[in-house]
């Protein structure tokens, strides 16, 4: 009897996986990262554009936010999904839900990641697990 084929709710096949110390520094570089593994793949700028935008957003949150001693140990993993690219980030820090907390209200610069990370991925979800918060953003390839 053949294997059943995948669902489509799970990831065809994971991408890639870096773990990054909780460094403004980090940042940049898993950036670049980002930016290396895409760039063979057929994604419109606008796509890679939104997807650096949110991993770095969401590490500068961790960075700045996550550790009040310390720095938070961060993983992030890129899988691809049928029709979708999955941006997982992972943290020891703090337990925080971007998912349900609300934006802030302040029209300073500063303080929006949680504003870009809803406009630019098509959705989000967040779980804690074993002392870690789970990001998971989800991009569409056909958007």
């Amino acid at each position: 009897m053949p294997p059943s084929p995948p669902s489509p709710d799970l990831a065809v096949a994971p991408a890639a996986d870096i773990a990054l110390p909780g460094r403004m520094a980090a940042i940049g570089d898993a950036g670049d990262w980002l930016a290396a593994w895409l760039a063979p793949r057929a994604v419109t700028a606008d796509l890679a554009f939104a997807m650096r935008l949110c991993l770095e957003e969401a590490l500068a949150n961790i960075v700045m936010h996550g550790r009040t001693e310390g720095e938070a140990a961060i993983a992030v993993s890129l899988a691809e999904e049928q029709g979708a690219l999955v941006l997982t980030i992972s943290d020891d820090g703090v337990a925080f839900d971007p998912v349900t907390a609300e934006p802030p209200q302040s029209p300073l610069i500063g303080g929006n990641g949680l504003i870009l990370l809803r406009r630019y991925a098509n959705s989000m979800s967040y779980r804690r697990e074993g002392g870690r918060n789970y990001l998971s953003l989800k991009f569409s390839l056909t958007a």
